[in-house]
């Protein structure tokens, strides 16, 4: 028997690539004994339950958008002491833990407790040295002490190889050489078949969180309200700024509408009823250029169009031509020379379904946490 850790300490409900994985342990692993240590989510949104007796999920804590100081140190005071704690009961084999604000508690057991265990390391996101400088302090310092892990660990994946290079240049001279690229995959149940008639009105959606200062926004709003209604919009968000909700808002069109978050597992039924599948951000800062998001994957698996901005460079290798459903870069600066008829005109191109599913990358990662390789 394995036993396997992973610390995350961003809620896993608000990261698809979190619950895919537990999905897939818990095909593999039946005779293993496996923990998450996680945060509540601090919204409205049902918890991820897992269907395995052998994976427990342990929530320490809370972690969102705690404006009360004192609160919120409480928070990661907590939630690294109890995580501190559980990793010396359990006396784990094997650690995975997402982003630097996790890898305290895998630091201090690795480094003096116990040596010999198999550390893994993913990065859902990209940080530049200047994030590092101007971020939290804490986060700063955990991230030193990270360098110390990098040539010790079994494996250290990003989400995709130009997010990686960025990353081993940014530690030199640092240097590691059990690198794996890990995308963020939808899971193959979510496949769908494209249509080959565009709705008219053609359909838009946008799941995530909305921003004006970070996405194009107020860009893309303006040119769906040029469209006289031949476009509708429909947003998902659990995650809206105040001024994003405002501006939307005081559109007061029929044609745009500002919807509640939904869980992740209900997408499919969401996503298969549009025609296409909105990226607005506008690459403020290098994680969001070298970016493939997830959501890109997860709009082509339900048989959407993806409409995404040409500043997002990590994207640029998933563009298509002659096939449905279409991936296309859009320069948002001029989307009033943009026609959406002739963009989605299907009538000489063929269908061509997602191969981008989740089951075909996590396996490697499932079988070396639990030794099944």
């Amino acid at each position: 028997m394995t036993k396997v850790v992973i610390v995350h300490f961003a809620p896993m409900e608000l990261f698809p690539p979190v619950q895919n994985l537990i999905r897939d342990m818990e095909r593999f692993g039946t005779e293993n004994e496996i923990y998450l240590l996680t945060t509540a989510v601090s919204i409205d949104l049902p918890s991820f339950k897992t269907t395995s007796e052998n994976i427990k999920i342990v929530r320490l804590g809370k972690s969102g958008q705690i404006t009360n100081r004192i609160l919120r140190y409480w928070n990661y005071l907590y939630f690294y002491c109890a995580a501190i704690v559980l990793l010396w009961r359990v006396r784990p084999d094997q650690i995975l833990y997402f982003e630097t604000l996790s890898s305290f508690p895998a630091y201090l057991y690795k480094r003096f407790v116990k040596p010999g265990t198999g550390l893994f390391i993913h990065y859902h996101e990209y940080s530049s040295p200047q994030q590092y400088n101007n971020g939290m302090k804490l986060e700063r310092y955990f991230h030193t002490l990270e360098s110390w892990l990098y040539p010790r660990a079994d494996w250290v994946s990003h989400t995709n190889a130009i997010r990686m290079e960025q990353f081993k240049r940014d530690l030199l001279p640092v240097a590691f050489t059990n690198e794996f690229i890990l995308p963020n995959f939808p899971p193959a149940s979510w496949s769908s078949c494209p249509k080959k008639t565009i709705n008219r009105p053609l359909k838009a959606v946008y799941i995530g969180a909305l921003s004006l200062e970070t996405m194009f926004t107020e860009k893309f709003t303006n040119w769906v309200m040029a469209q006289n209604g031949n476009v509708h919009w429909d947003i998902y968000t659990y995650n809206c700024t105040q001024e994003a909700r405002k501006f939307i808002l005081e559109m007061n069109s029929e044609w745009i509408q500002l919807k509640r978050g939904v869980a992740y597992d209900a997408l499919p039924v969401i996503l298969k009823n549009y025609d296409v599948g909105v990226i607005l951000y506008n690459g403020h800062i290098p994680n969001y250029v070298y970016n493939a998001p997830n959501k890109m994957f997860e709009y082509l698996a339900c048989g959407l169009a993806v409409w995404f901005p040409s500043v997002m460079l990590g994207s640029l290798p998933y563009q298509t031509k002659n096939t449905y459903p279409e991936v296309i870069a859009l320069d948002f600066n001029t989307l009033s020379r943009f026609n959406p008829d002739e963009i989605m005109d299907r009538s000489h191109s063929t269908i061509r379904l997602s191969q981008f599913y989740c089951e075909g990358v996590l396996r490697q990662l499932t079988f070396k946490l639990l030794k099944n390789d």
